[in-house]
C-alpha cells in the first residue's frame, strides 16, 4: 500500500482574492490515517484559526517553513474528489473564488465547527420503549392508570419513540411516564437522532403505477441511450404526461445497481409534493435538501448522504452538490425554471453544474419539462442532447380547454371587477360542485403601487428606486427588495393633496375578492408573504391536497409541477404581466408561466378549464400558450434569437457596478469598461455601461455593462485580464462593487 505524503494541499475558508490559492500544511502523525481528500480541517493562518478543505497531497511543500494541521473536524470526508474538481471548474467558468464554489457545496458554507458530531451541531433525543418488565402472567405489576395504559399501548405499536413525540400522541404527562419508569415497565435512552423534516408525516406505501404504452416506449429509449452513449436527455412531456413516474422507475433501477440519485426541483414549493411521492415509494432511502429547512436539518441530511445512509436526494438548486460518492443519475425537473440560476456568488446555473458533475462521475443526466428553455431545446434538436417526447396525458386525459377573455371588452360593458364575468361564473360553478379552483397572479400584495392623482407622484422606497406595494388591506406600503415599510399616507408627501389612490392588483386583494364572491369558500394564498414561515408552504400544499381548500390564490410558486386532481379550473388574472419586462427572455417566461399554470387544471379524472384574462388577446405568445403549442412559440423565438445573436447563438456576460455615490460609480464603470474593451477579442461586443433597469436598491446605485460574444471561453479570459489591469490602476475605488455574472438569466 503506497505511503500517503506528509503534506496536504488546503484551501482556506477566506473568500479574498489574495488567498484564493492552495496552501501547504504538514499532516501530524496522529491524523495521518484519517485525513483524506475532502476532509474539513482546522489550520493556523496568520494569527487566526481557519477552516479549510484538503484538496490533495504533495511530497514536498512549496515553502521551507510549513505549519501543521491543528485538527480534523469530521472523521470522514464530506466532499469527494469529483466535487472538488467540480468546484475548480465552477471557479473557472463563473469567474469566482475557488473557496466560494467550495462553500456553496456545504450547508452553511465551510461552517462545520470543531465540535464535529457533538454538542450544538447534533440533536439528541430521549427514546422510550417497553422494558419487558411484565409479571409472569403478562400483566403489569401494580395499578396502571388510563394514561399509563395509553403510553404502553402506543409503545407497543411505536417502540423506540422520542419522548416528546409519544407524549404529544397520547396526551399523557411526564408524571405518567415517570410512574412507568419506576415500575420498570419502560426504559428511556439518550441517542443521537437524524432530524428529518418529513419524519412525522405518515405517508402510505405506494406501489408502481401501471405505465402507458407511451411511457413504456420512452423508458426503453432512455435506458438504451444511457447504455449506448450516455448523452444527457431532454424529456419534453406535456403537463400531466407522467414524467414523475419515469423519474421513479429510473431511480429504482439505480438503487438496484447500488447507485445514488439526485432529483432537482426549481424551488421549495415543489419539494413537499415530490418528497411525499418519493418517500411513499422509496421510504427511508430519501433525504431532502433545500433552504427552507433549519440549519440542523440540512446538516443532518448532508452528513447522512456523505455516510451513504440515504441513496436518493430531493432538493432545490444546491442539492446538485449533494455528497453522493456513487452517483448514477441526476434528474432536473422543470428544467426551464429561472430559479436554477443563483443570483449571488458563485452565480452558477444548476443545469450546467449538473452536466459537468455527471461528466466527472460518469453519471446520467435527465432534464424534464413541458416548456423547455429555448437554449436546451435548440441543443436537443442539434444533437448535443437526446430529445425524447411524451405527447399525451396519462389515461387519455384531455388537455384543459382554454378561453381567452378580452378585459377591454369587459370594461366597455361595465364590469370593473378584477374577475371577468366568465371567471366569476366558473368559480361559482366549481364551488357548487365541490371542485377546486386555482387563481394565478404573479404579483403579491394588495395593490401594486400608490399614486397621487393631483401631481402624479408614485410613492417609492426611500432606499430603492422602486414603487412601494400596499399590504395588509392597504394599511402599509412595503418594498419587496429591502423590506422598507411605512403606513399609507393620508395626504401626498409632495403636494399635500388628499387624492391618494391605490392602483393595480396583488394576490392579497385577489384572495379578498374571492371571499366576497364566495363567502363560504375556504381560500388559501401562496406567495412570498404567506410562505415565509418555515413549513408554511407544506401546510398550504397538504391543505389543498386533502380537499381542505376550495380556492388557491398564488404567484408563480403554484404555476408549475403541482398535481391536484380536484383542481378543474385555473384562472389567470392578468396574462400580460410578464410580457413587457425589459428583458431578453420576457416572452419566453410569459409563455412558460401561462402554459405551466394552465397545465394544473384537469390532471385528475375530471376535465379542466382555463380562463385567461388579457388586454392583448391577439398577442402571439399568449395564443401559443393558450393552445399549449410549444413548437409554434419556439420557431418564432429561435428566429428572433438568431437575428439578435443572443443565446443559443452567442453568450452574454453581465458586469454590474454598484455604489452609494452615482458620480463616482459612473466614472469607475466607464474607466473599467475601457480596460476590458482593450482586451476583448473580435468576436465580442460591449453594450453599455448604462443604468440597470432597477437603478437603485438598498441605497446603492447600479450600472451594468453587457458583453455579447460567440467565444465564451476566450472572452472570460479577456475579461479577467481587463479587470486585473483595472485593479492594478486602483479601479474600482473603495465602496464600489463589481459583480460578474456569466450567462445571466436576470437582467433586472
Amino acid at each position: 500500500m503506497p505511503v500517503k505524503p506528509q503534506f496536504a494541499e488546503v484551501i482556506v475558508n477566506k473568500a479574498v482574492q489574495a488567498v484564493d490559492r492552495i496552501f501547504h500544511y504538514q499532516i501530524p502523525d496522529r491524523l495521518a490515517a484519517q485525513i483524506e481528500v475532502g476532509s474539513i480541517v482546522i489550520v493556523p493562518f496568520g494569527r487566526q484559526k481557519l477552516e479549510g478543505i484538503v484538496v490533495g497531497f504533495v511530497a514536498e511543500p512549496e515553502v521551507a517553513q510549513v505549519k501543521e494541521i491543528d485538527e480534523l473536524v469530521f472523521p470522514f470526508p464530506l466532499l469527494s474528489k469529483a466535487l472538488i474538481d467540480l468546484a475548480y471548474w465552477m471557479a473557472d467558468y463563473y469567474l469566482c473564488p475557488k473557496v466560494s464554489a467550495l462553500q456553496s457545496m456545504l450547508p452553511g458554507g465551510l461552517k462545520f465547527l470543531p465540535t464535529g458530531l457533538k454538542g450544538k451541531n447534533t440533536e439528541f433525543a430521549f427514546l422510550v420503549q417497553p422494558s419487558g418488565g411484565l409479571g409472569q402472567e403478562g400483566k403489569p405489576p401494580g395499578r396502571i392508570g388510563p394514561k399509563q395504559q395509553q403510553i404502553l399501548a402506543y409503545l407497543g405499536e411505536h417502540p423506540g419513540s422520542p419522548v416528546t413525540q409519544m407524549l404529544a400522541a397520547t396526551g399523557a404527562s411526564r408524571s405518567s411516564l415517570k410512574s412507568l419508569l419506576e415500575k420498570g415497565l419502560v426504559e428511556v435512552t439518550r441517542e443521537e437522532v437524524y432530524r428529518d423534516p418529513y419524519g412525522q408525516r405518515k405517508l402510505p406505501k405506494a406501489d408502481q403505477h401501471q405505465l402507458t404504452e407511451e411511457q413504456i416506449n420512452v423508458l426503453k429509449s432512455i435506458e438504451t441511450e444511457y447504455a449506448l452513449n450516455n448523452r444527457p436527455i431532454l424529456l419534453h412531456g406535456v403537463t400531466g404526461s407522467g414524467k414523475t413516474e419515469i423519474y421513479l422507475r429510473l431511480i429504482e433501477r439505480m438503487l438496484t445497481d447500488g447507485k445514488e440519485s439526485i432529483i432537482l426541483v426549481p424551488e421549495i414549493s415543489l419539494t413537499p409534493q415530490l418528497v411525499s411521492v418519493f418517500k411513499s415509494r422509496l421510504g427511508e432511502k430519501v433525504a431532502v435538501l433545500h433552504s427552507g429547512l433549519s440549519w440542523g436539518e440540512r446538516r443532518d441530511a448532508w452528513v447522512n448522504i456523505a455516510r451513504g445512509v440515504v441513496k436518493v436526494v430531493v432538493g432545490a438548486r444546491s442539492a446538485v452538490f449533494a455528497p453522493c460518492f456513487h452517483l448514477g443519475l441526476i434528474v432536473m425537473d422543470e428544467e426551464h425554471e429561472q430559479s436554477y440560476k443563483q443570483d449571488n456568488v458563485p452565480r452558477f446555473h444548476a443545469r450546467e453544474v449538473a452536466l459537468e458533475r455527471c461528466r466527472l462521475q460518469k453519471a446520467s443526466f435527465l432534464m424534464g419539462s413541458a416548456t423547455p428553455s429555448v437554449e436546451t431545446y435548440y441543443w436537443a434538436l442539434e444533437g448535443r442532447y437526446r430529445l425524447i417526447t411524451l405527447k399525451y396525458r396519462i389515461y387519455q386525459r384531455p388537455m384543459p380547454t382554454v378561453k381567452i377573455v378580452d378585459m377591454r371588452q369587459e370594461l366597455k360593458e361595465g364590469n370593473r371587477s378584477i374577475f371577468s364575468r366568465l371567471l366569476q361564473e366558473k368559480l361559482r360553478e366549481r364551488f357548487s360542485r365541490g371542485e377546486q379552483s386555482l387563481l394565478f397572479l404573479n404579483r403579491r400584495g394588495y395593490h401594486t403601487f400608490v399614486s397621487c392623482r393631483t401631481c402624479g407622484m408614485v410613492l417609492k422606497c426611500a432606499h430603492c428606486n422602486i414603487s412601494l406595494t400596499s399590504h395588509g388591506g392597504n394599511r402599509r406600503l412595503s418594498c419587496h427588495y429591502c423590506g422598507y415599510s411605512i403606513p399609507v399616507p393620508k395626504t401626498c408627501p409632495q403636494c399635500g393633496s388628499l387624492a391618494i389612490r391605490h392602483f393595480g392588483t396583488g394576490t392579497e386583494r385577489v384572495a379578498e375578492e374571492v371571499k366576497k364572491l364566495l363567502p363560504e369558500a375556504r381560500v388559501a394564498r401562496a406567495d412570498g408573504d404567506t410562505t415565509a414561515r418555515k413549513g408554511a408552504y407544506d401546510e398550504i400544499y397538504f391543505g389543498v391536497k386533502s380537499g381542505a381548500v376550495d380556492v388557491l390564490v398564488g404567484t408563480q410558486m403554484i404555476a408549475k409541477g403541482l398535481d391536484f386532481p380536484l383542481v378543474t379550473l385555473v384562472g389567470v388574472i392578468s396574462a400580460d404581466m410578464a410580457l413587457h419586462l425589459p428583458e431578453m427572455r420576457a416572452g419566453e417566461r410569459a409563455f412558460q408561466l401561462i402554459t405551466q399554470v394552465s397545465g394544473r387544471a384537469g390532471r385528475g379524472a375530471l376535465p379542466g378549464e382555463v380562463v385567461l384574462q388579457t388586454y392583448n388577446p391577439e398577442d402571439p405568445t399568449l395564443l401559443a400558450a393558450a393552445r399549449q403549442d410549444y413548437s409554434t412559440y419556439y420557431q418564432g423565438e429561435i428566429e428572433r434569437r438568431r437575428i439578435s445573436g443572443y443565446p443559443p447563438f452567442g453568450s452574454v456576460i453581465r458586469i454590474l457596478f454598484s455604489g452609494e455615490d452615482y458620480g463616482h460609480l459612473q466614472r469607475d464603470a466607464l474607466i473599467i469598461a475601457r480596460f476590458v474593451q482593450a482586451e476583448l477579442n473580435e468576436e465580442s461586443e460591449i453594450l453599455g455601461p448604462a443604468p440597470a433597469p432597477l437603478e437603485k436598491i438598498k441605497d446603492r446605485f447600479r450600472i451594468q455593462m453587457m458583453i455579447k460574444t460567440r467565444n465564451l471561453a476566450e472572452t472570460r479570459l479577456d475579461l479577467v485580464r481587463g479587470l486585473d489591469l483595472a485593479r492594478g490602476e486602483g479601479y474600482p475605488h473603495k465602496n464600489i462593487l463589481v459583480a460578474v455574472d456569466v450567462e445571466p438569466l436576470n437582467m433586472m
